[in-house]
């Protein structure tokens, strides 16, 4: 009889046990990788460890172990089983160029018989068969080491390339070594010698005693010989547990089952089926973890993976009847469960149970009509769902096409998936085209690379950048490229591309726009138009004004200072902005993206509503108190964890080095930084927020001017007051008692009133294209005042806009508005015909703005549908 161990004791036991045997305990990783593109989320222990085992960073010490949490779902179809997961925690154990596979196996099976108490008759193991297409060998090593320590022959099973591992397409990889425990004949046949060897009902894998490391994976597809070999252990808690506790499912665990239990009560008395509670308990676990990691909903990349989870949960608890399941309620059990391994899970619930909240009120107005349209769409065995159909219900009701896979899987069908993917490619091609002109001051297109003429002869020293410290230096010119490529030289009125070997100009980075300045030489006069990094270049964009410019020459290079020092001023407020908004808002609050520039700063921020305009107000006055203390810059070059684990803010998918540059402002903020800053805060001289609103879901934005923009900005603005006091004839303290009085004069009738743009910031959305857009129910209008108004709103949001109006006779109106800066991207009569091809009704209307009526359905299903069209939308 195995002693039960709860999931706690289990995580101590095994990590008591590899520091007992010299292995030095690590903290967990964020599931969001750092410096690995190859990955959405950390999906397995070792990931966040590549750098060690491929020789590019040293480790901590030569034998570690932790317990990290990961994201998988390369299995998302087999959710609902007995023992598949998405989020599950990864107990693992690591030697990196010590011992290898006989020392792997000792500790395996001392840990799992001694420790843990497993009787060895009930476990067995599998090693890697070879492959010798790809000239690998098959892993006598480990099935002898086995044998050693105890393990019956037939209880060692040779399998392919299920035995040899690694963590995504390129990078380190080797043979395995896995360790199954039998269930009992109630789950299967007995395995024999030579026949199936059943890993997934009665051999449940509890242990991956030993992936080991000897290859590495180039994108090739070749394998080269890794420079030392490394052990990599691994094994699911959640799996460990559901033996250890004696389930039959991992759902059964004191990890799952408070998480279980919550969603069987959340269903009250729908026909959920066993398999479909469990997709539900897994998928809203595994989604509170990655939002808790700063990840938001999202139609691409890493933010997908939580919104499809979630949409597939609302769609089955919607299909099994029950489609007002309170996610948000389930997700606070998750928190509760797991806040005490994880602490910062319980640090960003707000944040957390906000995003779940919004990810189920936007899909969940129009999930039903969706699942019903996808529902018909089975038509018998073996049915097959069209790519227009797929796309039709991905592009009109947000169904992700996943989903629409599931179900056609689970039902006996199958999707055109390649006719899908074609018209999906034709969406994004034609929302990609006539976006307009490019934003006012946004930098120039840049070369992309840089011939290898060039590169061979900037050689392997490239360019030494003196700007931190320098604004003006000599410098050499090491190649020269004009408007036909390659050049010995440019000459007057020419422009071209310059590397020097060394240089004061900041090149384009972090946010932070490239330097301007001069060259100058004897008898020669050339401008810095821009500064880029290309190809890990530092790359001068030059105008020859007077003379000729030389491959070999020695210049006089200087840096334009008045503007530098305008940027300096921007860039080192966006990071009091930062600081203050995490404040304020929450430590939840990370960095989307920035443009740092001369004249303004742009600040992007994952923040799921607008702020209000106390907070708007809090955040100004913080900055600017910031600001006022003059607090001195502190710069330091320091490992990146030691950074990390001190403080500093680092931004989860850039790419750093082993070590980084931290940019620190004493008592204020401390960030992962490659700019140029102010020497103290009071440099920056006044800081005025100009603008705040939506850039996409889930994202803000806050525009603003520092120093003499800032001065200007004010001076303006108190001019304007003086004007508008003058001509009201009162001063500017009475003037809102005077505006409110004339407004009341001039009060219209209920439905003639105007609707602030600011009221409906925090309601724009963003399709799957970037087209911005707004939906308005009910709106305080007469229906003669639509045009005008979706005229006025869509100028001020830069989004179309969409009215529902009732009509008061059971019946609505529809209008919609297109902005002259979107009219590129389609017309507003076109919309309107796709949106009554989903309600019903008629209407009609030129390319800014068509209104129709005739609309029977409710008025909430309406609005739902409309939603989901404009989502799909790429007008």
């Amino acid at each position: 009889m195995i002693r039960t161990f709860t999931s706690d004791e289990i995580r101590d036991t095994f990590l008591e046990f590899f520091v007992k045997k010299n292995h030095t305990r690590i903290d967990s990783a964020s599931i969001v990788p750092v410096n690995d593109p190859s990955l959405l989320f950390v999906n397995a222990g070792m990931a966040p460890l590549k750098r060690y085992f491929l020789g590019e960073a040293i480790p901590p010490a030569a034998d570690l172990c932790n317990v990290q949490p990961c994201v998988r779902t390369n299995d998302i179809t087999d959710v609902g089983d007995r023992h598949h997961l998405t989020f599950f925690e990864m107990l693992g154990s690591w030697s990196i160029d010590n011992y290898f596979k006989e020392r792997a196996v000792e500790l395996a099976f001392e840990l799992l018989t001694e420790r843990f108490g497993f009787p060895k008759d009930k476990l067995y193991v599998t090693v890697y068969r070879g492959n010798a297409e790809l000239g690998l060998p098959p892993d006598d090593v480990s099935a002898a080491a086995w044998e050693r320590v105890g393990m019956a022959r037939d209880h060692i099973v040779y399998l392919g390339e299920d035995n040899f591992w690694s963590t995504g397409d390129t990078g380190p990889c080797g043979p395995c070594t896995e360790v199954f425990y039998d269930t009992g004949s109630e789950h299967g046949e007995t395995y024999r010698p030579g026949g199936e060897f059943d890993t997934t009902s009665r051999y449940i894998e509890i242990w991956n005693a030993g992936v080991f490391m000897e290859f590495d994976k180039r994108p090739d597809g070749r394998f080269e010989r890794l420079r030392f070999p490394s052990v990599d252990t691994g094994s699911g808690l959640e799996r460990m547990a559901m033996v250890l506790q004696g389930h039959d499912s991992a759902y059964e665990t004191d990890l799952l089952a408070p998480v279980v239990r919550a969603v069987r009560e959340g269903l009250g008395g729908a026909a959920a089926s066993e398999r479909d509670v469990r997709i539900i308990s897994d998928h809203i676990r595994s989604s509170t973890f990655m939002l808790s990691e700063g990840v938001a909903p999202s139609n691409e990349g890493r933010g997908y993976i939580p919104r499809r989870l979630l949409r597939k949960t609302i769609a089955v608890a919607t299909r099994s009847g029950f489609q007002d399941i309170d996610v948000p309620e389930l997700a606070d059990v998750v928190i509760d469960r797991l806040k005490g391994a994880y602490p910062r899970l319980g640090t960003n619930r707000d944040r957390t149970l906000e995003l779940l909240a919004r990810e189920q009120r936007d899909f969940g107005r129009v999930v039903r009509r969706g699942l019903d349209q996808l529902s018909g769409l089975a038509t018998g065995p073996g049915f097959r769902i069209s790519g227009e159909e797929a796309f039709n219900l991905y592009a009109t009701h947000g169904m992700p096409v996943d989903l629409i896979r599931d179900f056609a899987t689970e039902q006996g069908g199958s999707v055109d998936d390649a006719r899908f993917t074609e018209l999906f490619s034709e969406h994004r091609e034609l929302s990609r085209g006539g976006t307009g002109k490019a934003e006012p001051g946004a930098a120039k297109p840049a070369a992309r690379t840089l011939a290898p003429e060039v590169v061979a002869a900037i050689g392997a020293a490239g360019t030494e950048f003196l700007g931190y410290e320098e604004l003006e230096a000599s410098a050499r010119v090491l190649s020269v490229s004009g408007p036909d490529g390659p050049a010995d030289s440019l000459a007057t009125g020419e422009e071209g591309l310059v590397v020097l070997d060394r240089s004061p100009c900041y090149p384009e980075g972090g946010g932070q726009v490239g330097d301007t300045g001069r060259i100058t030489g004897t008898d020669l006069t050339a401008e810095v138009t821009d500064t880029r990094r290309i190809d890990g270049h530092h790359v001068h964009f030059v105008r020859v004004d007077n003379g000729v410019l030389r491959t070999g020459d020695t210049l006089r290079v200087s840096v334009d200072a008045d503007r530098r020092r305008a940027t300096m001023r921007n860039h080192s407020a966006t990071h009091l902005l930062h600081a203050v908004l995490r404040e304020v808002l929450g430590e939840q609050v990370r960095q989307a993206g920035s443009l740092v520039a001369p004249d303004r700063l742009r600040f992007d921020f994952e923040h799921p509503q607008a702020l209000t305009e106390d907070e708007t107000d809090r955040v100004e006055r913080l900055v600017n108190a910031r600001v006022l203390a003059n607090a001195g810059r502190n710069v330091q070059v320091k490992p990146y964890q030691e950074a990390v684990r001190d403080g500093a803010i680092a931004f989860f998918g850039d790419k750093y080095g082993d070590d980084v540059r931290v940019v620190s402002f004493a008592g204020v903020s401390s960030e992962l930084c490659g700019g140029t800053h102010v020497s103290t805060t009071a440099e920056i001289g006044l800081f005025r927020i100009v603008g705040e609103g939506s850039v996409g879901a889930g994202v803000r934005r806050i525009e603003a001017v520092t120093g003499e923009g800032a001065l200007a900005y004010t001076l303006d603005r108190d001019r304007t007051l003086k004007q508008v006091s003058g001509r009201l004839r009162v001063s500017a303290e009475q003037l809102p008692a005077r505006i409110e009085a004339l407004t009341a004069k001039e009060q219209k009738p209920a439905r003639q009133a105007r609707i602030s743009a600011e009221s409906l910031a925090g309601e724009v959305r963003e399709s799957v294209s970037g087209l911005r857009h707004v939906v308005v129910v009910d709106p305080p209008l007469d229906p003669k005042q639509l045009a005008d108004e979706a005229a006025r709103l869509g100028d001020e949001l830069g989004a179309v806009v969409l009215f529902l109006v009732p009509d008061g006779t059971g019946s609505s109106r529809i209008g919609v508005g297109v902005p002259a800066a979107l009219s590129a991207r389609g017309t507003a009569k076109d919309l309107l015909e796709r949106v009554l091809a989903v309600t019903g009704g008629r209407g009609g209307g030129s390319a800014r703005f068509a209104q129709g009526g005739g609309i029977t359905a409710p008025l909430a299903e309406v609005a739902a549908a409309a939603g989901s069209v404009l989502e799909g939308a790429s007008v």
